[in-house]
């Protein structure tokens, strides 16, 4: 009886290292990439102006080649339009290097699943493309946006966002 309750408390302690271990892990990653020692400029977090009907967004590039892309809740409802308008979820998807012609690019796609504000009910999805260029912590270039038989053509800027030190060192 003894070995079974010693294991069933060590199984929380073990998830709560490897918790630790992962935040310190992320820690360091955005320690790395504002130290520039190894991962890609794009890793990080941005705050992302677009040529859109709303702004800012909030970019999250990860290592793996994820991001994440957020913008405003409920920017898209409108009480005039049809069921109210929309919903929009997280955006989710995928990035990765290109070269062309000696520059060195940032492609990728995400999507957003959306809904319509009244009945919750699915209508059509989120489609952004993008090709980007990243230079001393400021993202830019060319987007695209495809909703249901609309492409629209966008244009995104951005910066990377830090660690505010002097509020940090106040605390």
């Amino acid at each position: 009886m003894g070995k079974i309750s010693t294991k069933f408390l060590l199984l929380p302690l073990f998830g709560a290292v490897l918790t630790v271990g992962f935040v310190a892990f992320g820690l360091n990653a955005k320690n790395a990439v504002a130290d520039d020692n190894g991962l890609d400029p794009i890793v990080g977090v941005w705050e992302v102006t677009a040529d859109a009907p709303y702004a800012p967004h909030l970019f999250t590039f990860n290592a793996d080649g994820t991001m994440l892309s957020t913008n405003p809740t409920n920017v898209q409802e409108r009480p005039t339009a049809d069921h109210g308008g929309t919903n929009d979820s997280v955006g989710m998807g995928t990035w990765k290097v290109q070269v062309a012609n000696g520059t060195k690019y940032y492609v990728g796609t995400f999507e957003e699943l959306n809904a319509f504000a009244d009945n919750h009910q699915p209508t059509d999805t989120l489609f952004v493309s993008f090709k980007v260029t990243v230079n001393n912590g400021v993202l830019d270039g060319p987007a695209q946006a495809k909703l249901g038989s609309f492409t629209v053509p966008s244009h995104l800027h951005g910066t990377l966002t830090g660690i505010d030190q002097a509020a940090v060192d106040s605390l």
